[in-house]
C-alpha cells in the first residue's frame, strides 16, 4: 500500500518546503503585528476629550449628498466642534442648501471658491482654502458622499487622538452582493495595514474620507507644494510626510467609522487604488519593500503550493503547511472583522485574498500607462 506520506527526496524538495515556511512565516509576523492593534484598543482606556475641533468638507455640485448627509456630521455628539464646507464651483443647488442649514446649525461655516473656466486647480486648492478657514488646531477632513456610522464618530475619533495625524476607518456601508463585498474587504485590507505601519512608526497612507492632522503642521509642511501639481496625495502623501512631523496614531473603533457610498461603489475603489498607486513612488524605497513583503510572500506561497501538488510527491506536508495556515491566519483575520463588525466578510475572505493579489498587479501595472489628470471630477 502506497503511503502519501513522503519525505523530501532532494535539495530542491527541501527548498521547497523552506520557501513555504518562510513564506507562511513572513505572513504570520505581518497578521500577528496588526492583532496587536485591537488588543491595544480594547485594552486603552482614552479620555474624553472636550478640545476643540474643526472638521473640513469640499463639495462640487453634490447636492443630493448635501440633503441626505450633511445633518449627520452637523449633529455629532461633541460639545465644540465647527464645519467648515468649502463649495468648489458647485453649478447645482449647493449654495442654496449650505444657506439653508446654516439657519439651523450655527457651527456650520462655508467658504466658496467662484467658477472660472480658465483657472484650473484640484482638491487641493479647496482644502487649502478649508484648512485656512479652521479656527481650531485639530482639524478632521471627510466627503459628503460618505456618513459617519454613528452620533459618536467624532468623539470616538477624537478621543484616540494622541499625535499629530490621526487615521480613522473608512469602507463601504454593508450591502449584500459577492462583488461588493470583494471590494470591502480589500479596503479593509488596506485600512489595517495602513493602521499597522502607521502604529510602527512607518505612516505611509490615509484616507480623506476619515482623516486628521493638525493646522500648524499642515502649514510647517508648506501644505501641499511638495505635490500640488496632481490630484493623488492629498491623504496619503500628506500622511507621509506630516507623520514625520509629530508622529500618527490611529482609531479603530466601529463607532468612529465613515461609511462610504455603496452608490458607484466601484469607481470609488478603482479611484481610492489608482490614487495610492501614483503616490507609492514618492515612498523610500524600506518602506516600499515593507508593503510588498507581505502579498509577496502570498504570491510565492500560492505559486509553490500549486508546483508541490502537481509535480512533487510532498501532499501530505504541502497540505499541512496549507491547513495550518488558513487556521492561523483566517483566526486572527476574524479577530479584526469581528472588532470592526465586519463579520460578513470572513467566510468569503478565502477567496477575495487570492483576488487582491491580482488587483495589485493590475493596478501596478496601470500606473505606468494611465495618463494623469490634475482636475477634481
Amino acid at each position: 500500500m502506497e503511503t502519501i506520506i513522503t519525505l523530501p527526496t532532494s535539495f530542491n524538495q527541501w527548498a521547497i518546503l523552506i520557501v513555504l515556511l518562510v513564506a507562511f512565516c513572513i505572513q504570520m509576523l505581518y497578521q500577528l503585528r496588526y492583532i496587536q492593534l485591537f488588543k491595544k484598543e480594547k485594552k486603552t482606556n482614552h479620555n474624553i476629550k472636550t478640545e476643540p475641533v474643526s472638521i473640513v468638507i469640499c463639495v462640487k455640485n453634490e447636492e443630493c449628498y448635501l440633503q441626505e448627509n450633511l445633518s449627520l456630521f452637523l449633529e455629532q455628539e461633541y460639545p465644540d466642534f465647527e464645519l467648515i464646507l468649502v463649495n468648489d464651483g458647485s453649478e447645482d443647488e449647493t449654495e442654496t442648501i449650505i444657506t439653508e442649514f446654516q439657519k439651523r446649525y450655527p457651527h456650520l461655516r462655508s467658504t466658496k471658491i467662484p467658477l472660472d473656466d480658465k483657472f484650473q486647480h484640484n482638491k487641493k486648492l479647496a482644502l487649502s482654502i478649508g484648512i485656512k478657514a479652521a479656527k481650531n488646531e485639530k482639524i478632521i477632513f471627510t466627503n459628503i458622499h460618505s456618513k459617519p456610522s454613528s452620533s459618536k464618530w467624532l468623539q470616538e475619533f477624537v478621543d484616540s487622538w494622541d499625535k499629530g495625524v490621526h487615521i480613522g476607518y473608512a469602507n463601504f456601508e454593508n450591502k449584500k452582493g459577492f462583488f461588493y463585498n470583494f471590494l470591502k474587504f480589500d479596503l479593509l485590507s488596506k485600512n489595517i495595514k495602513s493602521a499597522g505601519f502607521a502604529s510602527s512608526g512607518n505612516a505611509h497612507s490615509g484616507n480623506g474620507d476619515n482623516l486628521g492632522y493638525k493646522k500648524s503642521d499642515f502649514f510647517a509642511n508648506k501644505g501641499f507644494v511638495k505635490h500640488s501639481h496632481f490630484e493623488a496625495g492629498y491623504d496619503h502623501l500628506m500622511v507621509f510626510q506630516l507623520a514625520k512631523l509629530s508622529g500618527a496614531s490611529v482609531c479603530l473603533q466601529p463607532e468612529a467609522k465613515i461609511n462610504l457610498s455603496s452608490i458607484c461603489a466601484f469607481d470609488q475603489w478603482i479611484r481610492i487604488n489608482r490614487h495610492y498607486y501614483k503616490c507609492r513612488k514618492y515612498l523610500p524605497f524600506k518602506i516600499r519593500l515593507l508593503i510588498d513583503l507581505e502579498p509577496i510572500s502570498k504570491m510565492i506561497f500560492y505559486s509553490i503550493s500549486i508546483y508541490a501538488l502537481l509535480f512533487t510527491h510532498l501532499y501530505f506536508f504541502t497540505a499541512i503547511i496549507y491547513l495550518t495556515r488558513i487556521i492561523l491566519i483566517r483566526s486572527l483575520f476574524k479577530i479584526s472583522t469581528r472588532h470592526l463588525k465586519e463579520e460578513n466578510l470572513f467566510l468569503s475572505s478565502y477567496l477575495y485574498e487570492i483576488f487582491v493579489l491580482f488587483s495589485k498587479i493590475y493596478f501596478l501595472s496601470t500606473n505606468f500607462i494611465l495618463s494623469k489628470s490634475n482636475q477634481w471630477k
